[in-house]
């Protein structure tokens, strides 16, 4: 307690409330920049790798200015040794470069310590929780909106990408199921499921453009969504019974609304078999994946976007063509330059390679090779395990759906190598730990029933009741 009082000083006050103003502006802008400079006014494009770079100066700053926490100090110290060895010790690259480099691990290492600052005092937890009840539900009307421009200007594909902008379809379909999950689960009410979903349908509606980009793993996030969605209790079994069939109408529906949009764009699909399906949507001619590798790599055959699992296929024979980078990778930063820094020769080499859908296993095994993998793992366990002292226990279903949105990352996309989504997960993951509950400040003099909120009582006010106010 005397802890928790001397951290609640008016300097920490200010510096918490300063954080959550920077990383809202922050968000917004990675959020929103992309769909300004693609489809509204094409000039800020020539700004949006400057933007960037001070987007994460920003992030960095405000990391190595609040954050006192030894472990996350002493994590990124040894990251970025190691990724200074690897880069330029063992594969010659500028410093310059690995700097460069590690802008794309600035999310990952700096985001999270910074939300415990921010969730270390109760009233800053309960402020940026009722501030993100709002501004995520404002970010993910924008990003509906902005996909619905995209799809009638372009077509369903890859450039309907919402605020993110063209080329991030993947990752606005994700942030509108993690956004939508948390501002639902936020208001359910576990006695009554099926009322309180009903009064909140606004979220559940808000996931309808998810299914207008062509992106796959709308599917995915749509089943875990109403998987993860029932609390885990006694009548978890009863629930699923309910839920099942209609995620499997929804994932049916779903499915219509992606082939009829994409069968409007000039790359239309249309499927005329159960094999047709598991070509598109897994991997197609998985045979001639070694001999496809083998030829493209020999000759250097630009290929604009080589699909993300034979990228995956195609380990085995650029490690034969480059050997000695299976422990240690080529060293950070080949997936950056060609706008304020040049590329490298690995990456002009294989451009084709590195271009387009990069499954986050391949990004950190290129650099970083088996030892990235593994500190990975270890990483995020770490993260898992590691409960803030302020909390007594963890909202099970965030914190599964978190990690199932982790895993799919791996193996379908790069997402986690962009600052604006590392701010939104570690976000979550910080709201996913429960604080214990504060004493009343002045007890009842006659105890009476603490009256129960409503199904559709805002959290902040859910939260006041809790907290004995």
């Amino acid at each position: 307690m005397v802890t928790a009082m001397a951290m609640a000083t008016p300097t920490n006050s200010r510096s918490r409330l300063f954080c959550q103003l920077v990383f809202w502006v922050v968000f917004w802008v990675w959020g929103t920049y992309g769909f300004l400079a693609d489809d509204v006014f094409r000039p800020l494009q020539q700004a949006r790798s400057a933007v960037m770079w001070g987007l994460d100066a920003v992030i960095a700053l405000m990391a190595v200015t609040v954050v006192r926490r030894r472990w996350a100090i002493a994590i990124t110290v040894a990251f970025a040794a190691l990724a200074w060895l690897v880069t330029c010790r063992l594969n010659h690259e500028a410093t310059l470069f690995w700097i460069n480099g590690m802008r794309e691990f600035i999310g990952l290492l700096m985001v999270y310590p910074v939300m415990l600052f921010i969730f270390d005092d109760p009233d800053s937890r309960e402020r940026f929780l009722d501030s993100f009840d709002r501004q995520g539900l404002y970010f993910i009307i924008v990003q509906a909106f902005c996909i619905v421009v995209q799809l009638f200007m372009h077509g369903a594909g890859d450039l309907v990408g919402g605020g993110y902008g063209h080329y991030y379809s993947g990752q606005v379909s994700v942030t509108i199921y993690l956004i939508s999950f948390f501002l639902l689960r936020r208001r359910i009410d576990p006695d009554h499921f099926l009322s309180s979903l009903a009064q909140n349908k606004v979220y559940l509606i808000l996931l309808l453009p998810t299914f207008l980009n062509e992106t796959k793993v709308s599917f995915v996030m749509l089943a875990l969504y109403f998987l993860l969605l029932a609390p885990i209790d006694r009548k978890l079994l009863l629930r699923l019974l309910f839920i099942g069939p209609v995620v499997a109408l929804l994932l049916w529906a779903g499915l219509f609304l992606y082939t009829y949009t994409t069968s409007l764009s000039q790359s239309g699909i249309y499927f005329s078999s159960v094999e047709d399906v598991v070509a598109y949507f897994v991997l197609d001619d998985l045979d001639k994946v070694e001999g496809d590798a083998k030829w493209n790599i020999e000759n250097n055959r630009g290929v604009a976007d080589v699909p993300r699992f034979t990228k995956l296929a195609y380990l085995a024979v650029l490690n034969q063509q480059e050997p000695g980078h299976v422990m240690a990778g080529f060293g950070v930063g080949h997936f950056k330059g060609g706008t304020q820094m040049a590329a490298s020769e690995f990456a002009r080499t294989y451009d084709w390679l590195l271009m387009g859908s990069v499954p986050y296993v391949f990004h950190i095994y290129i650099q970083l090779g088996v030892i990235g993998l593994i500190l990975l793992q270890l990483y995020f366990a770490f993260l898992a395990l590691k409960r803030p002292q302020w909390a007594t226990g963890r909202d099970v279903n965030l914190q599964l759906m978190l990690l199932m949105v982790v895993l799919l990352v791996y193996i379908y996309n790069d997402m986690l190598r962009n600052l604006a989504f590392c701010m939104l997960l570690f976000a979550l993951l910080a709201a996913s730990w429960r604080p214990t509950p504060l004493p009343s400040a002045l007890p009842s003099a006659s105890p009476s029933p603490s009256p129960s909120p409503s199904p559709s009582a805002s959290p902040s006010t859910m939260s006041r009741l809790n907290r004995g106010h």
